[in-house]
């Protein structure tokens, strides 16, 4: 709560690529992928979340549940 707005922002967007750099590197489950797409979406980088979701289509295409969470929060951040 001492954080300046700024300071809060810097600190989440260095969990943002934090997370993204795991993910391209060492995979993740769904949530983790539908997680970083919400994040980025937050963030206002839609070009990215954008292409973080298809990457994510992608990687679980054999998968329809996670399918489903990733349409979901596209849904919900404004991407389709």
């Amino acid at each position: 709560s001492s954080m300046t707005e700024s300071e809060r922002e810097d600190m989440i967007r260095g969990m943002v690529s934090r997370l993204s750099e795991r993910l391209s590197t060492k995979g993740g489950n769904p949530n983790e992928w539908a997680r970083l797409i919400n994040a980025l979406g937050i963030l206002g980088e839609f070009q990215n979340a954008n292409s973080v979701w298809e990457e994510a289509k992608n990687i679980f295409k054999g998968s329809p549940n996670a399918l489903i969470i990733f349409d979901n929060v596209a849904d919900k951040i404004g991407l389709r």
